[in-house]
Formats: structure tokens, sequence, C-alpha cells
């Protein structure tokens, strides 16, 4: 396979420690070392290239497998015609072999083969007899081509499995992301809409509330001056929503035709988790001030997606859901808890886009989102939205 194929470069490896090259001169310089005491220093010095021309090209295997292969062979069939005997380094064919099978198709690979198993029957079938060479090592040898073209080939099916893993993981955490994505952004839609009514009904009082201070400012300016006051309170509210939204604000959409629940809607809402055969409890701590309509409606909207959670992977052994609100002097936090099996791991399908709504809304308002397990087993959401300016 070639460096396209595999889509790393060649030389590359996942072998921390000695560079690939590296490793590839040390064994190309051990067989030639080897080779050495063995082939002997009697012959004319022309036979040391024959190894030299069989070891040496073996450094640039990996970058150009196809050129090394034919290199070593080259060299191998013109040390048959020189009539140099066999040599310990020949067994760079089988290694240079199994670099064309390791980088390339088998159309390559297995003409590669042939060829060395060719040279194989060549070099050792016309010496059979000679250096206590005997046929059993002649089908000896043509199995070690064998397994060195068998080798290479399997590792090049491994490394091709192993890319195509990898490239589908990628796909997967590519894909994950932009559903997440798209999960936040329906979400802040579905926020954009649901305060469409709560900005126009704040700017549509004001319009009124500054008619009639208008009309009453000649007559009877007490009234007017009280208009006016409830005027500018009013924008402070439309403002302090403004300010916490914007973040998230994408697109507009139609008015809901009925008015947007509060956390005055808590017990209704718990009323009818109870109805479907949650054992739901609530509790509210503290004295409640005035909240303004867009924290309201993002608690209420936590506990909804809470408890639909809960009735969907508390399981059987679900036996208690506690709703708390407790209002605070400068913030206001609800937390459901229950002691059931809790959501599926997070990956698994159908499972994530509720948690990333909730956090949406929380953190547009500045408050936090906290999820997990319970250490006595269960599940828990605890929000905290602070009541002052979200910025």
């Amino acid at each position: 396979m070639t460096t396209e194929e595999t889509g790393r470069p060649a030389g590359t490896s996942r072998t921390s420690g000695l560079s690939p090259v590296l490793l590839d001169a040390l064994v190309a310089l051990g067989v030639f070392a080897y080779n050495l005491p063995v082939q002997g220093l009697t012959g004319p010095v022309w036979a040391l290239l024959v190894p030299l021309g069989l070891c040496l090209p073996y450094v640039l295997r990996r970058r150009h497998p196809r050129a090394v292969f034919a290199t070593v062979l080259a060299v191998a069939v013109v040390q048959q015609l020189a009539g140099v005997p066999l040599l310990v380094a020949d067994v760079m064919l089988a290694l240079a072999l199994y670099g064309v099978a390791r980088r390339h198709l088998w159309p390559w690979s297995a003409g590669a083969a042939l060829l060395v198993a060719g040279w194989v029957v060549w070099a050792v079938g016309t010496r059979l007899g000679e250096y206590f060479l005997s046929v059993f090592d002649l089908v000896l040898l043509l199995m070690v081509v064998a397994v060195a073209w068998l080798t290479g080939t399997l590792a090049r099916t491994r490394a091709q499995y192993v890319e195509s893993l990898r490239l589908r993981a990628e796909q997967l955490e590519r894909s994950r992301a932009v559903e997440a994505e798209m999960a936040a952004a329906a979400e802040r839609t579905r926020i954009a809409r649901e305060l469409h009514d709560i900005v126009s009904h704040g700017l549509s009082a004001i319009g009124l509330l500054a008619e009639g201070a208008a009309r009453q400012v000649g007559r009877d300016p007490a009234q007017a001056e009280a208009a006016m006051l409830k005027v500018r309170d009013t924008s402070r509210e439309a403002m302090q929503e403004m300010r916490s939204m914007l973040g998230v604000l994408r697109e507009s959409g139609d008015a809901a035709s009925s008015p947007l629940p509060g956390l005055e809607a808590l017990p209704a809402l718990v009323e009818r988790a109870r109805e479907t055969g949650l054992p739901v409890t609530l509790s509210v701590q503290g004295e409640p001030p005035p909240l303004r309509s867009s924290l309201q409606l993002v608690l209420y909207r936590v506990v909804q997606e809470a408890l639909t959670n809960v009735g969907k992977h508390a399981g059987e052994r679900l036996s208690r859901v506690e709703v708390t609100l407790r209002h605070g002097r400068d913030e206001v936090a609800v937390t459901v808890a229950d002691d059931g099996a809790g959501p599926r791991p997070a990956g698994t399908a159908g499972n994530g886009h509720g948690l990333v709504g909730m956090r949406e809304r929380v953190a547009a308002l500045g408050g936090t989102l906290r999820t997990g397990p319970r250490p006595g087993g269960g599940f828990q959401v605890h929000a905290t939205v602070p009541t002052g300016d979200a910025r």
C-alpha cells in the first residue's frame, strides 16, 4: 500500500523511541556484519560489493519499497550471473518482499513474490548437492518467501483496518459535535420564541403607561408621575431580560398562544408528574422575592426537563423524587433528586439533548447547572440562578 493509500507518511511509526530509518539501518548493518565472516575476505574485492548492494538499499525501504525491492533483486541476479555463491545477505530479498507486501496491494506484492521464488529456484535448484543443499532446503526457502509475502499482506490489511477505525471514530466525533450544535441551536430558537411574549409584553406595557402619563400630566401630575415610575421599573426589567438572553437569541418566532409558565406553576407540574406515577414531592424554602419572568421560566423548564428524564431513565427501582426550590438573598436554586437508575452513559443514542438545553438556559441567565449521580444512588439536577442582573 502506498503512502497515499494508508493516509500516513511512510517515514512515521507508532513506536516511540528509535527512528524507523535508524532501525532499518541497524537491521541492514547487522545482516552485513554477520555476512562478512561467513563469506570471508579471501575472494575478489568486487565480490564484497554484492552484500553491500543487498543490504544498503534496505535503509530506504519505507519510503521507496518498490525501488528498494527492484535494486536488491537486481543485485541478487548479478550475484548469480557472476558466480558468487549464496550469501547470508540474500535474506534481504525476503525483507524487501515484506516491504512491498506491507505497502502495496496484492497485484504488486504477488508479482514480487513470484520473482523472488523464481530467483530461489534458480539460485538453489542449480546448486543441489553443494553446501549440503537438498530439495528440502529448496522447499523450506520457498516457504520463507511465502511467509514473508503473507506477513506483509496481513500487516497491510491490519493497517487498513486500524486506519478505517480511526477515520470512523473521527467521523463519529464530528457527527456528535454537529448533533450537539444542532440541539443547542434548536434550544436557542425555542428560548427566543418564549422570550417573544415576555419582551413584547414589556414594551407594550411601557407604551401604554407612557401614553397614559402624557394624558394625565396636566390634570393629575401625581398619577402621571406614578405611571412614569412604573415605566422606569418595567423598562429596567425588560433591559435585564435583553442583556441576559442577547447571547442566545438567533431568530424570533411566533408568540405562544398561552402565557408562559413560572414558579407559580410548579405545584401543577408536580401534580401532573404524580398522576403519571412518579413519587414526586415539592419543597419550597425561603421567602420568594419578586422574580422576573425569564428567570421563573428557566427554572420551570429545568424542573420540567428533569422530571421528564426521571420518567425516562430512573427505572423500576425508583421510590422517591424530591423537587426543592430554595429562595436565597441573591439567588434562587432548584434541585431535582431521585433514587432511580439515572440516565444512560453519555454517547448512547437518545441521551444528552435535554441536558444541553437546560445548560443553555441556565448559563444564559448567568447561572450554573450541575448534573450527575448521587453518592447514595440515583441522579440529581441542581440549578442556581442569580436574582440580580445576569450579564
